[in-house]
Order: structure tokens, then C-alpha cells, then sequence
């Protein structure tokens, strides 16, 4: 949820300003199709909550894309693509190689990469960075964020998210919570 945030913030500014494009905000990639419970938890009740401050419908919206995406709801997509793209690894880079939506990720300012020790040393892992560096070369630099509850070693998992630009590692924060008992 800390990821959505600033995100939903923004957002619900945009909206509240009336300039909440039809466009892709934030795109939030997990390894796992099964994604449901967590975008409930993180992201469906933080939204719900704040319309209800609101009190209004800010028009935020959300969607999955993934290999088990209809048809219809694809092309409901391109006509009002969804403000927080949910998907997988593997329907980015899909997604970056057809024309009419790859159209839709140029106003893309955040990507969210959820358990991102899963990818990080594996073959899908590096089809995303080549993705990554895809969306890099379309719309320029945009915040990556890597999430992760077990992580290590955390600074070669942030070389990884961020990349490389010229041979140099790009720049980067960490932000880790140490959770020790006593």
C-alpha cells in the first residue's frame, strides 16, 4: 500500500482539478497472476476510502492485463485505458511491442515492481529490464519502484531495478524498514 500512496495522491489531485487524463499513470508489475487479494487490500480500499472523504467518484481507474485478459476487455482498455496498469512481466513487454497501446503508456510516470526478488535472477527478470529499458527509450525516465519482504543483497536488487545508462549504474534511493524482535 506505502507504493500506491503518492500515486493515489496525485491521482485524486489530477481528479479533483478535472485533468485526469485518459492514460496510464502508473503501471504495477507482479510475478504472480494471482493478484486479486492483494489490489483489494492495497490499492481497491485506499481508493474506495478516499472517495468516500471526497465524497464523490474521482474516476481513478485500475485494471489487470494479463495473458487471460479477454478480448473485449483489452479493447475496452484502448478506448479508456485504465490510470494504474496491473500486470505480469511477460504482458509488458507484449504490451510494449503493440502499437495502439504502447501509445497509451507514454504519460507512464511510475512502475511499481512487486516482489521483485522473484525476478531478479531469473530469465523473466531479465525480459523485464529489457522492458524496462524499452519504456525507458519511449517516454524517458519515470520512478521505478521495487517492493520486496526478502530481499538480499537489497543494493545488487536496486542495481537491477534501476539499470544501467552509459555503463554506470543510474541513480537511487533505498528505503528499508528493519523489523527486529526483541
Amino acid at each position: 500500500m506505502t507504493a500506491f500512496l503518492s500515486i493515489i495522491s496525485e491521482l485524486t489531485e489530477l481528479s479533483q482539478k478535472n485533468e485526469l487524463e485518459d492514460s496510464v499513470y502508473c503501471i504495477y508489475i507482479s510475478p504472480l497472476k494471482a493478484l486479486d487479494n492483494d489490489i483489494e487490500k492495497n490499492l481497491d480500499e485506499p481508493l474506495k476510502e478516499i472517495e468516500k472523504i471526497a465524497g464523490k467518484d474521482l474516476g481513478i481507474r485500475k485494471a489487470v492485463r494479463t495473458g487471460d485478459t479477454t478480448q473485449y476487455q483489452r479493447t475496452k482498455m484502448l478506448k479508456t485505458p485504465p490510470h494504474i496498469l496491473i500486470t505480469t512481466p511477460e504482458t509488458l513487454s507484449i504490451l510494449l511491442v503493440a502499437p495502439k497501446f504502447r501509445e497509451k503508456l507514454a504519460t507512464v510516470k511510475y512502475v511499481i515492481i512487486d516482489e521483485i526478488h522473484a525476478l531478479a535472477d531469473n530469465k523473466r527478470g531479465v525480459h523485464l529490464s529489457l522492458s524496462l529499458e524499452r519504456l525507458q527509450h519511449l517516454i524517458g525516465n519515470f520512478t521505478r519502484i521495487g517492493l520486496s519482504a526478502t530481499v538480499s543483497p537489497i543494493e545488487e536488487v536496486a542495481k537491477f531495478l534501476v539499470g544501467y545508462e552509459y555503463g554506470v549504474v543510474r541513480n537511487c534511493l533505498i528505503a528499508t524498514t528493519d523489523y527486529k524482535k526483541n
